[in-house]
């Protein structure tokens, strides 16, 4: 609902680095070319989650010592799945009960750092392993949960999430479960993160991610965690389960080799949106709305626009008819 609201007001939620997180010494520097020569960034801007790390562990029947070598990431995906499962009106017993535990469980997550911290800590005597396992991420909800169908995390970069969508449609589809838990969870824990992405040249030098318009110069990281429960629609009508939203279609591919290797492809991205579209049984002109991946860059936001523009014009030459959007900005 805050998510909603802050959408609705047009407020800007990238702030500062929290000092809870990292301090700027060391680690900031303006310039960009500087900053990737001396393995700094020169981006301190992100959105971020107001207390990450903040866990009731025996809630879970997870003891705190355990908690503490939790990657972040893996509690707030336990918690958004709980929320998921809460606002489904479900209990453990039920799903038991009605689903005979075959319930999938797909956890898009693409990078971590936690462990990275493990080497200081054992260096002042702290007794905690700090360690992170992607398939935990998945596993430990199956566990908790008594969740006896698929199990697996999703890394596909910054399609994780929806590619976990796709994949737990695709194993109802299939009868390999008759229930789906899909989603994904992202932190920026450690400033090697940061680095990283400058050393490529990826962060907005400026703090803003200004998708589709003039001047963009890269996205700026963000922070959540989203989770929705997946059945096919007869049966959750049948079980007269809450329903927020109806998929009618999704679709992946790869853009194959380009002109580099962070470099997309309007064909691929054409096909990829023509097949989505004619899985769904949807003609282009009906679409109203699509919210894009809208980096924020001078190369994949208008080969973005290339590759709708492409899909599109084999429904119809209209134009002007469908609005374009990114969370991002």
């Amino acid at each position: 609902n805050e998510y909603w609201e802050n959408l609705k007001a047009g407020k800007d939620c990238v702030t500062e680095i929290p000092r809870e997180r990292w301090t700027m010494e060391g680690f900031f520097h303006p310039d960009p070319q500087e900053a990737v020569v001396n393995a700094k960034s020169y981006s301190k801007w992100g959105s971020f989650i107001e207390g990450f790390a903040e866990f009731d562990p025996l809630f879970f029947n997870i003891s705190p010592r355990e908690a503490l070598g939790m990657d972040p990431q893996e509690r707030l995906f336990i918690e958004a799945c709980w929320e998921a499962l809460e606002d489904a009106g479900y209990t453990r017993e039920q799903l038991a009960v009605r689903h005979n535990r075959q319930v999938g469980v797909f956890a898009g997550i693409t990078k971590t750092g936690y462990e990275l911290y493990g080497p200081e800590l054992w260096k002042k005597g702290a007794q905690i392993f700090p360690q992170i396992s992607f398939s935990s991420v998945a596993n430990r909800i199956s566990y908790l949960f008594n969740l006896q169908g698929p199990s697996m995390p999703i890394d596909t970069m910054c399609s994780s999430s929806l590619t976990a969508i796709h994949e737990a449609c695709e194993h109802l589809y299939r009868g390999e479960c008759e229930m789906a838990i899909a989603g994904g969870v992202n932190l920026y824990l450690h400033p090697l993160s940061y680095v990283g992405l400058c050393a490529n040249h990826m962060l907005s030098i400026d703090g803003q991610c200004k998708s589709f318009g003039k001047g963009g110069n890269g996205f700026v990281p963000g922070e959540g965690a989203g989770v929705v429960l997946l059945k096919p629609l007869s049966k959750a009508i049948a079980d007269g389960d809450l329903i927020h939203a109806v998929i009618r279609g999704t679709s992946i591919n790869h853009g194959g080799k380009t002109n580099g290797y962070t470099v997309p492809n309007p064909t691929a991205q054409g096909e990829l949106i023509r097949t989505a579209l004619e899985r769904a049984g949807v003609h282009a002109r009906t679409v109203s709305y699509i919210e894009a991946h809208g980096t924020g860059t001078e190369l994949g936001d208008p080969i973005e626009v290339t590759g709708l523009t492409q899909a599109f014009r084999k429904d119809t030459p209209d134009t002007g008819f469908c609005a374009i959007g990114s969370v991002k900005s």
